[in-house]
């Protein structure tokens, strides 16, 4: 399935959709991405952003392709 993103709110929501689906606790994925579980339950908050380089750990770990775009 292939979605277009444009807020990294969306991004953020799939993944957690993708981590749930997959039965995998917050802490399981931090310790799999050597993330911390708080930074990623401030991510699926919208407390805090989060960085590409993380979106691209998790994603790997969770079997989502990212693929971005740029335009001028």
């Amino acid at each position: 399935m292939k979605h277009v993103i444009e807020k990294s709110n969306d991004v953020v929501k799939l993944i957690k959709q993708r981590r749930e689906v997959l039965g995998i606790s917050q802490k399981e994925l931090a310790q799999l991405c050597d993330l911390s579980h708080n930074g990623i339950s401030k991510m699926e908050s919208s407390e805090s952003e989060v960085k590409l380089s993380t979106l691209l750990r998790m994603s790997k770990f969770l079997g989502i392709k990212l693929v971005i775009e740029m335009e001028e």
